[in-house]
């Protein structure tokens, strides 16, 4: 698995935290490559596409790295203490990012059909 993409660890109930990140490793719940390529309405809106692409990449809430001993401390307490709250939040927002993308596909294959029945209706109208 490269270094660049994104893994979200989600530990359940029973399972120690290692066992959670092999897991992830093997299925990783989100996957960059699923993200919907540049289509005709993000082509159209550079607006949209460029929120869309901040969205892509800065869905996830990862602290800092920590370079002194009392940063890690304080990582290492945030992510033991939060930790279950902040995988739900991280969760969240993958899947609200992920609906977004499926929402604007869908908004364009729904904008492709349009066009394709307006000129049918067109070319029928002519004959």
């Amino acid at each position: 698995m490269s270094n660049q993409s994104v893994v979200i660890v989600h530990p359940h109930e029973t399972e120690s935290l290692a066992t959670a990140i092999a897991r992830a490793l093997d299925a990783p719940v989100f996957d960059a490559r699923q993200i919907a390529t540049l289509n005709e309405l993000l082509s159209r809106d550079p607006y949209l596409a460029e929120q869309l692409a901040t969205l892509q990449t800065t869905w996830a809430i990862t602290p800092p790295p920590a370079t002194s001993p009392l940063a890690r401390l304080r990582r290492w307490l945030v992510w033991r203490l939060c930790g279950p709250e902040l995988a739900q939040i991280n969760a969240t927002h993958a899947t609200l990012t992920r609906l977004i993308e499926s929402l604007v596909a869908h908004l364009d294959a729904e904008r492709t059909a349009r066009q394709v029945l307006t000129e049918r209706i067109e070319a029928l109208e002519r004959t």
